[in-house]
């Protein structure tokens, strides 16, 4: 489960943002997730609650918002969300000239933090 290591890395990574003089906790973390990624996205949720434990993430929430697979056909020189993501050719020529733009990705967008104490 390569979840774990990498819920371990969001909140590495996450926690170098975080200013040391912020006041309050972390609520939530914010991530986009690709479709192509190879992650599943409940294991990350659950690795992340389990790894979270300790920091200044422990009780916060990893909300994923995950992202279709996009391609760009040079060919037809446009955008097409995959709807097969075992096919990576144009929906439209059916050419195979295409790039993925999008769907592999995981990044961090935002860190909710509350003014308040954390709740138990």
């Amino acid at each position: 489960m390569h979840e774990l290591a990498i819920a371990q890395r969001l909140i590495e990574t996450a926690t170098a943002a975080f200013p040391s003089t912020t006041l309050g906790h972390v609520t939530a973390l914010k991530v986009q997730l690709g479709v192509l990624a190879g992650l599943s996205k409940d294991e990350l949720i659950f690795g992340f609650s389990v790894v979270s434990a300790g920091t200044p993430f422990a009780g916060a929430t990893l909300k994923i918002e995950e992202l279709p697979a996009v391609i760009y056909c040079l060919q037809c020189n446009k955008n097409y969300v995959l709807a097969d993501m075992a096919l990576l050719y144009c929906p439209v020529c059916e050419t195979a000239n295409v790039q993925l733009t999008q769907g592999k990705e995981l990044t961090i967008q935002s860190i909710e933090i509350s003014d308040g104490t954390p709740h138990a």
